[in-house]
């Protein structure tokens, strides 16, 4: 009887180490869902698969810069800062500040500092199938990790955060920047070239009656085209109603007045034939800005206790064809796969 016992609490704790193991094991692959739609009926694109490559910048402020290529203007390469910043904090830990940082320490100390120093410099390295990966080690028994994985039509981002330190990470996620001015069909950087799901219509920054004519001002006098200084637009995931606000200080900041279905943000050129879909299923807010033009849909961890890794994804999918039936798509495998989820939790 005793063995027996002994056995079946063997058989338990080797079943426990499975199920945390599977769940804080890295992802294999993109969702079957964002895969399928990526090569469905609706994406008039040809097969494509991204090269992806990292150089540092010229300036050195940064991460060595991610550059993917698309489809469009001669594989001309979007540039991604992977990551911009990485957020979160330490349980107990009431310094303000970032995790990590992509951009220079300077800059990072410069806007509010970093608590997890690298202790080692970011380095990217080459994976089988054209992807890259970099895993840097911080103080405090913290790793950051990312993949860019090129797949047909679509780009896979995996962050991961290991805790092997003592304390929680709370509310971690990264910035995860993706700059379409180095593509010229993606290069505009008016907002209204950037677009979203609500309600099930498909809105850009204008779509909830915001007056747009103040960036007429923010204009860059020899180079019209541009603007002179970050101009930031907010639009939050979920349902229910928001107040749009316009904050015009230092950078101006706009938040849409109603929240969008889905967290993806697609960028597109004048007459939406071809278009960059960034989602990211854990985000929470949309966000662009003129200046680069950025946008972003950024990943979000939550906790990480200690002894864990966890990971999530962000995906770009690259379309030619109706952007609103394509968004409208996603927005029902989203919320198709948040029930699963919720349900798998649940058991």
């Amino acid at each position: 009887m005793i063995k027996l016992m002994l056995l079946l609490m063997a058989l338990m704790l080797l079943s426990a180490m499975g199920a945390c193991a599977a769940a804080d094991a890295e992802p294999a692959g993109p969702a079957k869902y964002v895969a399928e739609l990526a090569a469905g009926e609706t994406n008039k694109l040809k097969t494509f698969t991204p090269t992806v490559t990292s150089k540092a910048d010229r300036f050195k402020r940064h991460v060595p810069m991610v550059y993917v290529t698309t489809p469009w203007d001669a594989g001309k390469a979007m540039q991604v800062e992977v990551p911009e910043y990485v957020h979160g904090w330490a349980v107990g830990d009431r310094r303000k500040g970032f995790l990590f940082a992509g951009r220079s320490l300077e800059v990072a100390e410069r806007i509010g500092g970093v608590r997890h120093k690298s202790l080692e410099a970011p380095a990217w390295r080459k994976l089988d199938g054209g992807g890259l990966a970099l895993d840097t080690p911080l103080a405090g028994g913290l790793t950051v990790r990312f993949r860019v994985v090129p797949h047909d039509r679509l780009l896979e981002v995996r962050f991961g955060l290991t805790n092997q330190g003592e304390k929680a990470i709370r509310r971690a996620w990264a910035q995860l920047c993706f700059k379409g001015v180095g593509v010229p069909a993606l290069a505009e950087r008016h907002p209204t070239s950037s677009h979203m799901l609500s309600g099930g219509k498909l809105v850009s920054w204008d779509g909830a009656g915001q007056d747009l004519t103040w960036l007429a001002k923010e204009r860059h006098e020899k180079r019209p085209g541009q603007f002179r200084r970050s101009c930031f637009f907010l639009a939050e995931v979920g349902s229910g109603k928001i107040r749009g606000r316009f904050r015009d200080g230092r950078n101006p900041v706009l938040t849409l007045g109603r929240k969008i279905d889905v967290p993806a943000i697609a960028k597109a050129d004048a007459n939406k034939a071809r278009t960059a879909i960034v989602y990211s299923p854990s985000g929470v807010r949309g966000f662009y800005n003129v200046l680069q033009p950025c946008f972003h849909v950024d990943p979000h961890l939550g906790d990480v206790p200690p002894k864990t890794t966890r990971w999530t994804q962000t995906y770009v999918v690259f379309l030619e064809g109706d952007l609103e039936a394509f968004m409208k798509q996603l927005s029902a495998a989203h919320r198709k796969a948040g029930k699963a989820a919720a349900r798998k939790t649940k058991k």
